[in-house]
C-alpha cells in the first residue's frame, strides 16, 4: 500500500513538471504567431504620414532586466490592454473589423498560452510598479482615440503604438525564452 502510494506521487510530481515545462516551452513558438499579429497590424495600416504616439520604452527596458516571470506577466499584461484597446468594432468600418477579428484571436491565444506559463509561477511579482504604468499608458491611449471620435487619423495613432509594442514584446518574449533554455 505504501509503495503504491508513493509511485502515485511519484507520478503526480513528474506530470506536474512536464506540465509546467511545457506552458513555457511556448515562448518558443511566440515569435511566429506574433509575426502574424504584426502583419495584420501592417494590413489595417492607413496613410503612412508622421504619426507620433508616445511610447513607455523606459518600461521595456527596464523589464528586459527583469526575472523571466516578469518578463512573462508583462507580456501577459500587454497583450490583454491591446484586446481591450482594439475591441471597439462599433467604432470601425466593416472592411477593418475583419482583420480586426482574426487579430484579437491571434492576441486571446497568445495571452491564454503565456496566461498558463505564468500560472506555474506561484511568488508575486517584485516589479509591480509597471502594472500601473502600462495600464495609465493604455488609458491614455484609448483617451485619445475616445478625443478623436474614432477618426481614421486616431485609429492609425493606436495602430502604430500597437505596433510598437508588439515589436518590443517580441524581443522581450526571445529573452524570456532563452533565459528559460538556459535552465
Amino acid at each position: 500500500m505504501k509503495q503504491t502510494q508513493m509511485w502515485t506521487y511519484i507520478c503526480v510530481i513528474f506530470v506536474t513538471l512536464l506540465s509546467q515545462c511545457s506552458a513555457c516551452r511556448w515562448l518558443g513558438r511566440y515569435r511566429m504567431v506574433n509575426a502574424d499579429s504584426l502583419t495584420l497590424i501592417e494590413k489595417m495600416g492607413g496613410h503612412p504620414g508622421t504619426v507620433k504616439v508616445r511610447f513607455p520604452g523606459h518600461l521595456y527596458n527596464l523589464i528586459g532586466d527583469a526575472k523571466v516571470e516578469d518578463q512573462v506577466r508583462f507580456l501577459v499584461l500587454n497583450l490583454d490592454q491591446i484586446i481591450n484597446l482594439m475591441d471597439s468594432k462599433e467604432h470601425m468600418n466593416p472592411e477593418q473589423w475583419k482583420l480586426v477579428e482574426y487579430f484579437l484571436k491571434d492576441l486571446h491565444r497568445q495571452s491564454s498560452e503565456l496566461k498558463e506559463c505564468v500560472a506555474q509561477y506561484q511568488k508575486p511579482s517584485h516589479m509591480e510598479s509597471y502594472k500601473k504604468k502600462i495600464t495609465r499608458h493604455f488609458r491614455t491611449l484609448k483617451k485619445s482615440l475616445k478625443k478623436e471620435k474614432y477618426s481614421s487619423h486616431a485609429w492609425e495613432q493606436i495602430r502604430r503604438a500597437v505596433k510598437t509594442h508588439l515589436q518590443r514584446m517580441e524581443i522581450i518574449a526571445n529573452n524570456a525564452n532563452k533565459s528559460l533554455a538556459r535552465v
